[in-house]
């Protein structure tokens, strides 16, 4: 009997070549779109053009130096505009028009790097038969680009004008609508962004085009008749008892006549709040409800600090949030359409503002001990200049000066004048010797200065006196200062506040500075007086040298004075 040998079916071999094929053939594709995105790992893809000009295998910075060359001629010369053959220039910047050349970039990298890897090789497969387009993004402000033309085409331009009234007499007057002519700003806006685009620098004619008023009448009325029924009411202004009755050709200019719509989308005049007006009114009240926080005033004695005047809390009024209150109380529809209420009454909003030094705060300050005094000697002074001086002295008593804040003398004395209790004294001012209120304040200054340049304090403005004053010797020592400028300005660069206090002894003025001893040395050298001649001019140099508990010199200043003769500028009397 024959045994019949059976033969294994092919179907399974050939099963498994396909697999074998189909393996090869994925990771054939696979490798090949691995080794792409390696090779435009940092590149465009092939086509990918940007404003028309083929960018592909450009790596970012090469679009980046590309782009900018490109707009190089707009940034530097900017864009041309003419009107009636006169020529106006403007940059991008002035124009608020900005070329983003960043989010350019980023759009024509978005092809081939996307986060999903079936996206990019979509974008593989597809720029290798046709190209893409990426436009360069450019960004307009709108508000940038309105002032621009507004300020310089206002001349040819007229605005419509909308139907409205304007108070007087005691009534509402009807100012007819009138038709305007004004710059197409979007015509404008588009040919600009199309120069740019193609690179176009050619100037660009201006045109005009006539525009409508928004309102040419005051349908039925309604506007003028709740414009008239807001001025029937009473209108007073609250903060705690006071009470502050707004005058009806004050209240009138609150009301402005707009074109509002109403829920169908139908536009017509109606009325809401000025508040430019409303702001102006605010602030003539600020001087009756605004009050200034009082900071702790202190005294060192006996080691330690002693308070002499508490500190109190301020009040500021809100004027915005104030506003927002007389908004909702009179100008919403509801309540200037509702004719019963005849009085209304809107609580002004303030906030409390804080001192800077606190009673609360005194004991983190860190004054513990005398740091250096400051000593000038005013002998001779006349009664005036005696007077200004000890008026001047008292602005600085009890001043502190936080770690790391930089003092100014003109901002500490505040307004010099005769409300201020200053009489008129000889001061050096434009190349003379004349009488002004607040002469021999140089005085205080020069004080101070020594006082702080004894503590170590960094001198960061200082000015010597145009020539040699007996009141300041010895020369080289003062500090002159006329607010807003010549200032005297120090930084405390101690790690705690400073306190000053000021004293008169007979002919000496004193400046106490206290804070906290951080074992720094101070040595001073001079004033060493040079280069002095038979006029009374001369020259000297004060050097401050300020060590630290390692006697390791922290920092040197030299303060360098040149004076003039006093011939240059005659007086009558001493004066500082």
């Amino acid at each position: 009997m024959t045994k019949k040998i059976l033969k294994k079916p092919k179907i399974k071999k050939n099963k498994l070549i396909f697999i074998a094929i189909i393996l090869v053939a994925v990771f054939s594709i696979a490798g090949y779109f691995f080794y792409l995105n390696n090779l435009y790992q940092n590149k465009l893809l092939p086509n990918i053009y940007i404003n028309g000009e083929n960018y592909s295998n450009f790596t970012q910075s090469e679009i980046e130096n590309k782009i900018e060359n490109k707009f190089k001629n707009f940034q530097e010369n900017g864009l041309e505009f003419t009107y009636q053959e006169k020529i106006h220039k403007a940059t991008l910047s002035d124009l608020g028009i900005y070329i983003n050349t960043q989010k350019t970039i980023s759009t024509a990298f978005e092809y081939g790097h996307r986060e999903n890897i079936i996206e990019n090789i979509k974008d593989h497969i597809n720029t290798k038969y046709k190209s893409v387009s990426v436009a360069i993004d450019i960004e307009i402000d709108s508000t940038t680009f309105e002032k621009y033309m507004s300020d310089n085409f206002k001349r040819i331009e007229e605005r419509p004008t909308n139907f409205h009234y304007i108070y007087e007499n005691e009534e509402f007057i009807p100012v007819l609508s009138k038709p305007g002519i004004v710059l197409n700003r979007e015509t404008l806006k588009r040919i600009i962004f199309e120069n740019i685009s193609s690179f176009d620098n050619e100037v660009i004619e201006i045109e005009l085009t006539a525009q409508d008023p928004e309102i040419r009448e005051d349908k039925d009325g309604l506007a003028l008749l709740s414009a008239n029924n807001l001025l029937q009411k009473e209108i007073k202004l609250k903060y705690n008892e006071s009470l502050w009755e707004v005058q009806k050709e004050d209240f009138a200019l609150w009301i402005e006549f707009t074109a509002i719509r109403n829920s169908e989308n139908i536009e017509s005049l109606g009325i809401k709040i000025n508040k430019e007006k409303v702001k102006d009114y605010l602030l003539t009240l600020v001087p009756q409800i605004n009050r200034e926080p009082i900071d702790a005033l202190l005294e060192f004695k006996n080691g330690k600090i002693e308070m002499f005047a508490l500190s109190q809390e301020g009040i500021a009024i809100q004027v915005e949030k104030s506003l927002e209150e007389i908004e909702k109380a009179i100008f919403i529809p509801n309540n200037y359409k509702n004719s019963s209420e005849t009085k209304i009454e809107v609580q002004m909003i303030t906030k409390k503002v804080q001192p800077k030094i606190t009673t609360e705060s005194i004991d983190n300050m860190g004054i513990t001990s005398l740091l250096a005094t400051g000593e000038s000697n005013f002998a001779g002074s006349p009664s005036n200049r005696r007077h200004n001086i000890t008026v001047g002295a008292a602005k600085f008593q009890g001043v502190l000066i936080g770690p790391d804040d930089t003092f100014s003398f003109n901002t500490a004395l505040g307004n010099v004048g005769p409300k201020e209790g200053y009489l008129p004294e000889l001061v050096i001012k434009k190349g003379e010797t004349i009488p002004e209120y607040g002469g021999g304040l140089c005085q205080v200054s020069t004080t101070t200065f020594r006082g702080a340049v004894l503590a170590g304090l960094e001198i960061t403005e200082r000015k010597n006196h145009a020539y040699p004053v007996q009141y300041y010797a010895p020369q080289g020592t003062d500090a002159t200062i006329y607010p807003p400028h010549p200032d005297l300005q120090f930084k405390n660069n101690t790690p705690a506040y400073i306190l000053i206090q000021t004293k008169i002894i007979g002919n000496k003025l004193y400046f106490d500075f206290y804070g906290s001893d951080d074992g720094r040395e101070i040595k001073t050298k001079g004033p060493v007086i040079y280069d002095k001649k038979p006029d009374g001019s001369m020259k000297s140099v004060w050097t401050q040298q300020v060590y630290d508990k390692d006697k390791e010199l922290l920092f040197e200043k030299k303060f360098y004075s040149i004076y003039k003769s006093p011939n240059l500028y005659p007086h009558k009397n001493p004066l500082e």
